[in-house]
């Protein structure tokens, strides 16, 4: 098994790199969402993020985002997963309350 034992760190201004003694770190991978195949279906922010209600309902009726595709300013498995609670929570009494 390898360990991360240090990272190398670059000021984008000045260009000057430097090392820093670590024992582990997270993986960001990016922060635009995949939200282009939606196209003009749902409201979305200027970045491209779904944007809900508090109860992750989008600008359509019955149609639910939770996750790193909406408008959240915290990118993090734990307040996804709360996100989709709501949002299953959510569905399910929209579902129970169609006629």
């Amino acid at each position: 098994m390898t360990n991360v034992e240090s990272i190398t760190v670059e000021n984008v201004k000045t260009l000057e790199t430097n090392s820093l003694p670590v024992d582990g770190c997270f993986i960001w991978i990016g922060i635009l969402p995949n939200t282009g195949f939606l196209g003009n279906s749902v409201k979305l922010d200027a970045f491209g993020f779904v944007c809900v209600d508090k109860n992750m309902e989008a600008s359509v009726p019955g149609v639910f985002a939770a996750g790193d595709v909406r408008n959240t300013p915290l990118r993090q498995i734990v307040t996804a997963v709360g996100d989709a609670a709501i949002a299953a929570h959510s569905a399910e009494h929209y579902i129970n309350n169609l006629e």
